[in-house]
């Protein structure tokens, strides 16, 4: 009976400080949130049949070198050599057939650790612009241009504290160079950290797509509102770009030219899981690596919590309370352990565990449809980011793996057509 009576008073005094976290003024979230239901995943079937699960024979090179080789490219002078950027900061080149790697530029100074995120710098997408170099999103310190092939030489275009209409980037993560000089890229996130992410996941949308004009110095935002944007490609005319809206499991289409110009419109939705990198196939065509699955017909907590905006209002509420110890020790002590305990209570890696053990790299055309698909139902061979086929290999690129994988296309042949010269 005491027993009963000790459980039912904990329940009460539960819900009762549950409700006064959930209500009380002055915590974060400060936007209202809205419920919404993503397009449920599109079936595996036709091109997206698994087929022969060939992802989940990929071999795994580095293992244990290196951590969250997150974005992958090719070199524009020599297609056996690839870049990647690592957790930590580093920008790496890979060569002698995936044998060898050597550090090219390391964006962030007097880096102490992985957890010291604000000064090591974390590099999200990567891609080479016309002249040859290397332009980079740091998460944390902003878009850069490195001369990876030459001098090694480092030169910041758009500052962390760069003030754009109003707000700061807290988050740069995909980038698109453009034939004119233009690099258009996206912002994850002005509310919140990349080490806090899952307050962008839970929380009111707050991603933008911008462009850089390095002639002006100026950056211009062209869509807002984005539900954690993340990879993005410019059309083979460049007319128009292609961008990942993470957690509404969908690609948008923004126009630059033509009637449509200046407007965004949905161009592929319904996606079996979270779009992260976009790259080009051999064909021209669209990868699109989806990092975490939704399986269809199965139960998606995330989906739920999307509904029931009080669910996730009370969840962010209680990962700044778990967090806000470890901040404020950390703000009068140089003590690491508490920095990275603090770093990680609200960053994407705590889903890591609970996410399911499968993944994608979906292809689809220019039109928004998808051609081909393949698929790893591996425990340890997923949450791949990126996708880059050269020389008949897939590279596959993650924020969270301590290795780079790579497995053999079935149709060795394969060049690319598309390397960005």
């Amino acid at each position: 009976m005491d027993s009963a009576k000790k459980l039912k008073k904990f329940i009460i005094n539960t819900f009762i400080i549950l409700g006064v976290i959930l209500f009380v003024p002055g915590l974060p979230p400060y936007s209202k949130l809205e419920p919404f239901s993503p397009t449920p995943p599109l079936a595996f079937e036709g091109a997206l049949d698994p087929k022969d699960y060939l992802l989940a024979r990929a071999e795994k090179l580095f293992k244990g070198e290196i951590v969250g080789p997150e974005s992958l490219e090719v070199s524009p002078i020599d297609s056996n050599v690839l870049y990647a950027g690592l957790d930590g900061g580093s920008i790496i080149k890979i060569f002698g057939n995936g044998t060898q790697m050597k550090t090219v530029a390391k964006l962030g100074e007097k880096c102490s650790g992985s957890w010291d995120v604000n000064n090591c710098g974390r590099p999200l997408g990567i891609r080479f612009d016309k002249d040859g170099y290397l332009i980079v999103a740091d998460s944390y310190l902003g878009i850069y241009r490195v001369d990876c092939e030459h001098s090694g030489q480092v030169t910041n275009l758009v500052h962390k504290h760069a003030v754009i209409d109003g707000k700061v980037a807290k988050v740069f993560n995909g980038v698109a160079p453009g034939k004119d000089g233009r690099i258009y890229y996206t912002v994850t996130s002005t509310n919140y950290p990349f080490h806090e992410a899952l307050g962008e996941m839970l929380g009111a949308p707050s991603g933008r797509l911008i462009v850089y004009n390095p002639e002006t110095n100026e950056n211009k935002v062209l869509q807002e509102n984005i539900h954690f944007a993340n990879g993005i490609l410019l059309s083979p005319e460049e007319d128009y770009v292609v961008f990942a809206e993470c957690f509404r499991f969908q690609l948008l289409k923004y126009f630059i030219r033509g009637s449509k110009a200046g407007t965004t419109e949905v161009f592929l939705d319904g996606l079996p899981g979270t779009p992260d990198n976009l790259n080009l196939s051999p064909e021209g065509n669209i990868l699109i690596a989806l990092v975490s699955v939704r399986l269809p017909g199965e139960f998606d907590p995330l989906e739920f919590m999307f509904n029931h905006p009080w669910l996730r209002k009370l969840v962010i509420r209680l990962m700044h309370l778990v967090k806000f110890p470890f901040d404020m020790v950390s703000k009068f002590f140089d003590f690491p352990f508490f920095r990275q305990i603090g770093s990680h209570v609200m960053s994407l890696s705590l889903l890591v565990p609970v996410l399911p053990p499968y993944s994608i790299i979906v292809e689809a055309d220019w039109e928004g449809k998808i051609v081909n698909s393949w698929h790893s139902n591996s425990a340890d061979k997923r949450l791949f980011s990126d996708a880059k086929i050269v020389n008949g290999y897939m590279y596959l690129g993650s924020p969270f793996n301590d290795f780079l994988a790579r497995i053999k296309m079935p149709n060795s042949s394969r060049v690319p057509k598309n390397l960005k010269m």
